[in-house]
């Protein structure tokens, strides 16, 4: 018996070598490095921003200032997208609301505070042509979905949003189901 299972850990142990092996001489892209756990805090490049354009990021953050026009945007779904086909939340059900409020702290934000999709209908600035990273409010019949704007698609619009099919995900939705677009 225990020849037997030796020779199984003996097949084993290499196998797992050579796949550890395999992984590491791969390479793992910049923009899969995680520090502490939190995709969001590494740069796309793997680079954090050094001299001014730290401090720039830094007091850009720690104003809560929105710099949509400039990029912010971009930034935002870049952010949003690190998520994608996970959840970030540890929630089971209705947790978009607080998949936007995570990714609006990590993008220097308040966010809403609140885990009611609904609630961003307060939030940020009205306005009638979102521009991509804006947020979106749905209607759902028992309350409502929030995601950030990423396009239209087929005449529909297209969302980054937390709580799509239970996973961080993008999704095309009709128009009809348009609360309000709100810029942060």
């Amino acid at each position: 018996m225990v020849k037997l299972m030796l020779g199984r850990i003996g097949v084993f142990v290499p196998a797992l070598a050579a796949i550890a092996i395999a992984v590491l001489a791969s390479g793992v892209p910049a923009s899969a490095r995680v520090i502490d756990g939190d995709p969001s805090v590494v740069s796309p490049s793997g680079v954090e921003p050094q001299g001014a354009a730290a401090e720039s990021s830094a007091s850009t953050a720690s104003a809560g200032v929105s710099s949509f026009g400039g990029g912010g945007g971009k930034q935002t779904l870049s952010i949003a997208s690190r998520y994608l086909g996970g959840n970030p939340t540890g929630r089971s059900s209705q947790w978009c609301a607080d998949f936007m409020n995570l990714v609006e702290r990590k993008a220097g934000r308040d966010g809403s505070g609140s885990r009611l999709a609904r609630s961003y209908l307060g939030y940020g600035q009205k306005v009638s042509k979102p521009q991509p990273g804006d947020i979106v409010v749905l209607s759902r019949s028992g309350g409502g979905h929030v995601g950030y704007f990423m396009g239209w698609k087929d005449g529909q619009i297209e969302l980054l949003s937390g709580n799509h099919s239970r996973k961080v995900g993008v999704g095309t939705y009709p128009t009809s189901r348009v609360l309000g677009y709100r810029r942060p």
